[in-house]
């Protein structure tokens, strides 16, 4: 009696089976069989009243499935069951059975004994469900399991494909159109789905992206504008006003702690300087940078836990360095841009146009402009042309309109080089009399010029040249944000076609280059462009070279460069002299041939723009030279008139000169690696960082030479920038206007951040190269090497340590007479020094 008593309540007592079977599956497979019988039997008469609690039947539920895996043939049934039941009666189940039936499948989808593909479609048909914490959890599984089929390299396409086209499906389902159907909660948590995969860098692909690009046509606002905002910012997470983006959040892995970069930049500035803050903040920096490395694509987001550094032999090895990865612009994965973008204007004209009445939907002007916003993204990215987008914006260039500042970016984003001028300047001449005008605020002039200038940046030929000069005349506007956006134009203009300006305010440089007719600042038509003919950027390249390259003689590392061996065959012409033949004076030899190269591309007709500095050098080495260019020619027909010298003579030995050769691009006679072209890549943001501070610019003109140290500076400076929370990578990387770069860093809040004790010292020191005559006294003496004299010593005294001596006592003892005689020759000697 005492077993069967003991083996009953063990039948009843559900929890400690389940440890028992977990231990010794062999031993309890009876136990086993009884309750899979009783979980058949209770379904039968669970599914006759489906809308009942049933507390048991889910607590056997839950034991099955943890113990489903010690007997796989037995319990091939149970899962298949399981499907079953919530595909038939999901809308009627009670909330927690259902709940406790989805944990189950989940739990043995996790122990492998279902497939994804079996359980998917289910979780995503449970989205209909009015059951926010269900949604949630399937939520939460579908991204990890997901996330765990496409772990690292491997990639499954059979199950990516396969939930992308159930995902189209339930986006564009009939009943994902009603507003309150059960249709659109599954369409949302679909599109949500969607977008945490894209930005977990695992659906990547052009089909992910164009799923979610059919949300974009969606009547229901909510799934509408989650579309729209991922293309607007694809690495942005949702608020938390929306629910995907908490759930996001809490998909049970550890959440990181966001770290507030302004504000530690702000504490690193107030607070004392100590080493343990100093190393805080570049800890920081650091996992900034890693941050916007991972929005711009560079880094795997999708690997946040391989992110953690292995300690190997005592040192940290980062298991995913050197490995970027390259992501395309989700705006370059639409398919037919075109009729996308023609589609949601018809949308935004429509809403615009047309009223409430007859029951229609009309979207609020915060969603019409969202919907502006990607249009021009996709205008100005692809270069599309829509006619009808810029008079439609024509209507809102008003100061006075809500939001016009988004707006004018909206208007400054959409133009390209291939927008007609004739469509631009009639929105150019409203922005000019609506904004820039005397009557106008300053923060609206500010406005309307950084607009023509955004505007005229993409397309120059869209003002014409009477309204630049007008505009270009607020130069000299008494605020210094107006005066600093005309400037701007200016400047632009100066750049691209100089001949629109007054000849007063083109520049010296850009004077010169019309008058003498070097200048390649001239405007092309409409449509035409300029035909590349080489890697751009080379011409950084081959100068870096030929300075490193005599940096590199002087250190000793190209020692035996000016050497060369003697063959066997030249010791007859050479006679007494050694096996080793010095290639003569370097530099002497080096003049020659830049003067002969020079020479060789003054006669030619294709003359490289490049080759300016090396013609200059030609001519002095002309003027120098032309008394002995007769000579030479001689020279050069006594040498054709005797006999061929044989081919292993090296060149040194000849006593011919060399027959000019045309210098060709580095490009054009080798292979450039790819260490030459991130290289290229860092001399054009040092070019462009030099034109933008001309202090910069001045100290690497003074420079002799340029070497890895220099070559690496502005990659170093980026990075100081980004760790001190400026926005430098973002603003470089984006295509695109934003509603800040229309007010303009004087009028807006976005205000620039306080530089470092190292950078106020570096621009200190740049701005006195030059100038030591207007120095101070104290720094011409220490420059000299000298101490103060006893007299300049005496001046910083304090009064009591000199109130005994002599001439301070007798100087106060002095009478009336002398001091008025004193005052005298003191004044006599200020008028004469001009004061």
């Amino acid at each position: 009696m005492g077993r069967k008593s003991r083996s009953e309540n063990l039948l009843n007592n559900l929890p400690q089976l389940q440890n028992l079977i977990k231990r010794d599956p062999h031993s309890y497979q009876e136990e086993f069989v009884q309750q899979l019988s009783h979980f058949e039997a209770s379904l039968a008469i669970f599914e006759l009243k489906p809308d009942e609690e049933a507390k048991e039947f889910g607590e056997l539920i839950n034991f099955l499935s943890q113990v489903a895996k010690c007997y796989p043939k037995k319990s091939t049934r149970f899962p298949k069951q399981l499907i079953d039941l919530l595909q038939k009666h999901y809308p009627v189940l009670n909330g927690d059975l259902r709940k406790a039936i989805v944990q189950a499948l989940i739990l043995l989808r996790s122990r492998g004994v279902v497939s994804n593909l079996r359980v998917m479609p289910l979780f995503f048909t449970l989205f209909r469900c009015r059951d926010k914490s269900l949604r949630k959890l399937l939520y939460t599984h579908i991204i990890n399991d997901v996330k765990l089929a496409n772990k690292g390299k491997h990639r499954n396409h059979k199950l990516n494909k396969a939930l992308q086209g159930f995902m189209y499906t339930m986006i564009t389902a009939a009943d994902a159109q009603d507003k309150h159907g059960e249709g659109a909660l599954a369409a949302k948590k679909s599109l949500d789905v969607c977008v945490e995969l894209y930005r977990k860098n695992i659906w990547t692909d052009a089909k992910a992206v164009n799923v979610i690009a059919q949300a974009c046509f969606s009547p229901i606002t909510k799934v509408m504008m989650t579309a729209v905002q991922f293309f607007l910012n694809p690495q942005k997470r949702s608020g938390d006003n929306d629910e995907s983006g908490s759930e996001a959040e809490n998909d049970g892995s550890t959440k990181k702690k966001f770290v507030n970069i302004q504000m530690i930049q702000h504490q690193s500035n107030v607070n004392k300087k100590t080493k343990y803050r100093t190393r805080v903040m570049s800890r920081v920096a650091r996992a900034h940078r890693r941050e916007q490395a991972k929005k711009l694509g560079q880094l795997p987001a999708s690997d946040e836990e391989d992110d953690d550094d292995e300690v190997t032999g005592g040192k940290k090895k980062k298991k995913n360095a050197g490995k970027p990865v390259v992501n395309f612009d989700v705006l370059s994965l639409i398919h037919d841009p075109q009729g996308f973008v023609e589609k949601l204007f018809a949308r935004v004209h429509s809403s615009a146009t047309s009223t409430k009445r007859g029951g229609s939907t009309v979207d609020r002007f915060e969603v019409r402009l969202v919907l502006l916003k990607l249009i021009s993204r996709l205008i100005g990215h692809h270069q599309l042309q829509l006619m009808a987008f810029y008079p439609f914006l024509q209507r809102y260039l008003q100061p006075h309109q809500v939001d016009v500042t988004q707006i004018l970016a909206v208007l400054a984003t959409g133009t390209h080089a291939f927008t007609p001028p004739d469509v631009l300047q009639p929105l150019i001449r409203a922005i000019a009399d609506n904004f820039v005008a005397d009557h106008c605020s300053p923060e609206v002039m500010c406005a309307g010029l950084n607009t023509v200038r955004a505007i005229a940046t993409r397309q120059p030929l869209s003002v014409d040249p009477d309204l630049l000069n007008d505009l270009v005349l607020y130069r000299k506007h008494k605020d210094k944000g107006v005066m600093m956006a005309a400037r701007s134009l200016l400047a632009l203009y100066r750049e691209v076609n100089p001949e629109m300006l007054h000849r007063r305010d083109r520049g010296r440089e850009a004077t010169i280059g019309l008058i003498s007719g070097t200048t390649d600042k001239t405007l092309l038509g409409f449509g035409a462009s300029r035909a590349a003919e080489g890697v751009d950027g080379v011409e950084l390249l081959e100068k870096y070279e030929e300075k490193a390259r005599p940096a590199a003689t002087e250190n000793g590392n190209d020692e035996w460069a000016q050497w060369e061996v003697a063959s066997s065959d030249d010791e007859s012409q050479v006679g007494s002299e050694s096996e080793w033949v010095s290639a003569g004076n370097g530099a002497e030899e080096d003049a020659e041939d830049i003067c002969l190269d020079s020479s060789s591309d003054e006669d030619s007709d294709d003359d490289d723009k490049d080759d300016e500095s090396e013609g200059e050098l030609g001519s002095e080495c002309d003027d120098g030279e032309s008394a002995s260019e007769s000579e030479d020619e001689d020279e050069a027909e006594e040498d054709d008139d005797e006999a061929e010298v044989p081919d292993s003579t090296p060149a040194a030995v000849l006593s011919g000169p060399a027959k000019p050769a045309e210098k060709r691009r580095i490009d054009m006679t080798r292979f450039l690696t790819n260490e030459d072209f991130d290289r290229i890549d860092r001399l054009k943001k040092r070019q462009k960082s030099a034109s933008q501070k001309p202090q910069q610019a001045k100290r690497q003109k003074a420079d002799d030479g340029y070497s890895d140290s220099d070559d690496m500076q502005v990659d170093d400076d980026e990075d100081d920038s980004s760790g001190s929370g400026s926005s430098g990578e973002e603003d470089e990387a984006k295509d695109y206007v934003d509603d800040w770069d229309i007010l303009g860093d004087y009028h807006s809040r976005r205000r620039r951040r306080k530089a470092t004790y190292e950078e106020r010292t570096s621009t200190i020191m740049a701005g006195r190269e030059g100038r030591e005559k207007f120095g101070s006294s104290k720094a011409k003496r220490e420059k000299e090497g000298r101490s103060l004299s006893n007299k300049e010593k005496r001046k910083t005294k304090d009064y009591k340590m000199i109130a005994h001596k002599r001439s301070v006592v007798t100087k106060g003892k002095r009478s009336l007479v002398q001091k008025r005689r004193d005052l005298r020759k003191h004044i006599v000697k200020q008028k004469k020094n001009g004061f």
